[in-house]
């Protein structure tokens, strides 16, 4: 008697398709194009078996550590690289505003400022001191100093620290009510103590749309939008840089807490934001350059 041959089992259902890039880039919603950072994000990254199901923030996570990170810079190229533009350029053909003295910040301790460090989303109906202002960014965000790095004689050294000395936070300003400061947008360039208006006009209504629930900042008096630079990290921190620099971030505004708590002012971070309106306001590409929190700052209630 004839025995049957075993079927193959490895074998494809009879009119299986292979599943191209294309099948699966549509089902995703994805371009093909989109796909090797899909790969790159989950190649490293396993599962433990009989482990919870991976979430968003642990595949981000786990690609984020520096063990699985192989396009951070060589340290032996440092020897010859050269930093990124180590603040925002100058906009061709717009104004800049000198800054002037800022005010000293008052001989108060650490202690005394941390111990009185709050955050205040209400201000006096009073135009926030361009002094005042230019001590807050100064004090925070300013340049105290330049020494030889990266191949560069005067390479900045800022009074926030970051990864690498990188700097990658730029401070652009909301002035909606400080004495001597038209009203408008203005992008901070510490270089030059100096403010390079962006855009002039009344800014509260665009503020308070990109705000989420947060109709208070239709008062403060001035706005400061923390925008990460990427680039300026990317060279040498390869998709680290990206944790690196939301810690940059949290330094820089204890900064300005401490710095704005020191000369008397209130002061309130805000993380709760749409996005594409705040990176539409500040002409920024959403994706190399991007809002990553607010500052509204002005003189506190009762003053």
């Amino acid at each position: 008697m004839t025995t049957a041959p075993e079927a193959d089992t490895t074998a494809e259902p009879a009119g299986a398709a292979e599943v191209t890039d294309e099948h699966l880039a549509r089902a995703l919603g994805l371009r093909v194009c989109d796909l090797p950072a899909l790969r790159d994000l989950t190649a490293k990254v396993a599962a433990a078996p009989g482990g919870p199901p991976l979430r968003l923030r642990d595949l981000l996570h786990r690609r984020l550590r520096s063990a699985v990170c192989d396009d951070m810079l060589d340290p032996r190229a440092l020897l010859s690289a050269r930093p990124r533009e180590a603040e925002p350029a100058a906009l061709d053909g717009r104004p800049a505003v000198p800054l002037p003295e800022p005010e000293p910040l008052p001989g108060i301790t650490l202690a005394d400022a941390v111990e009185r460090r709050s955050s205040a989303t209400t201000y006096a109906p009073r135009p926030l001191p361009l002094t005042a202002l230019a001590a807050l960014l100064e004090g925070a965000a300013g340049i105290r100093g330049r020494r030889p790095g990266y191949n560069v004689r005067d390479f900045p050294v800022r009074r926030a620290p970051s990864a690498g000395g990188l700097a990658p936070v730029d401070v652009y300003v909301v002035a909606n009510d400080v004495t001597g400061l038209d009203r408008g947008l203005y992008c901070y360039r510490p270089g030059g103590r100096e403010l390079t208006v962006v855009d002039s006009g009344n800014m509260r209504g665009k503020v308070t749309e990109a705000g989420i629930a947060a109709d208070w900042l239709f008062h403060a008096p001035a706005v400061l939008f923390l925008a990460l630079n990427m680039g300026r990290v990317e060279w040498k921190y390869g998709v680290r840089s990206y944790r690196y620099a939301h810690v940059d971030l949290g330094v820089l505004t204890q900064n300005l807490y401490l710095v704005a708590t020191g000369l008397g002012l209130a002061g309130c971070a805000v993380a709760a934001f749409d996005d594409d309106t705040a990176n539409d306001l500040l002409r920024l590409d959403g994706r190399d350059e991007f809002v990553s929190l607010l500052f509204a700052c002005g003189l506190p209630a009762g003053r």
